[in-house]
């Protein structure tokens, strides 16, 4: 956890210096921002001194993408690890569901979980593994909404 602490302790200081104009973070930020405002699926490298650079993977990138948007903007940033193993109000706020609503989908299989004494964990594999499939769902559902919308010859 000491981890964590460190985490959202570097994020809040970066939050708060990236609101005070004319500091090196708000100048640097400013800058990060416009950069990656401009990237559309360029390899981004991290080049350090007397090192070899390396690529930054795309996800990296989006991430670094979405910080600086916020922090630009003038709000701040939270960041927290996320344990491979969740308890199930967490795995919920990743679903974006209710606690009641999860446990529903336990009960009935759809993510799989097991108990440590009395409380139920479920892994964050299984979490994801579920969130992706019902965006897959989701997605095909609406393709086969539009196919039927262009069958009938309705368009906006």
């Amino acid at each position: 956890m000491a981890t964590a602490t460190t985490l959202a302790a570097t994020a809040l200081r970066l939050s708060e210096a990236a609101s005070r104009k004319g500091s090196p973070e708000y100048n640097s930020l400013k800058s990060l921002f416009a950069v990656l405002s401009q990237l559309d699926g360029d390899e981004v490298r991290l080049v350090a001194p007397n090192a070899e650079s390396v690529a930054v993977p795309n996800l990296v990138v989006d991430l670094l993408r979405q910080v600086s948007a916020v922090l630009d903007r003038g709000d701040g940033v939270v960041v927290s690890e996320v344990a491979r193993e969740l308890t199930t109000s967490e795995a919920a706020r990743v679903l974006g569901v209710s606690r009641p609503t999860l446990i529903s989908l336990l009960d009935k299989g759809a993510i799989k979980s097991h108990k440590v004494g009395t409380h139920r964990r479920v892994a964050l594999g299984d979490v994801l593994a579920y969130r992706r499939h019902r965006i897959s769902q989701q997605r095909d559902a609406y393709e086969a909404l539009m196919a039927e919308q262009d069958d009938l010859g309705i368009y906006e």
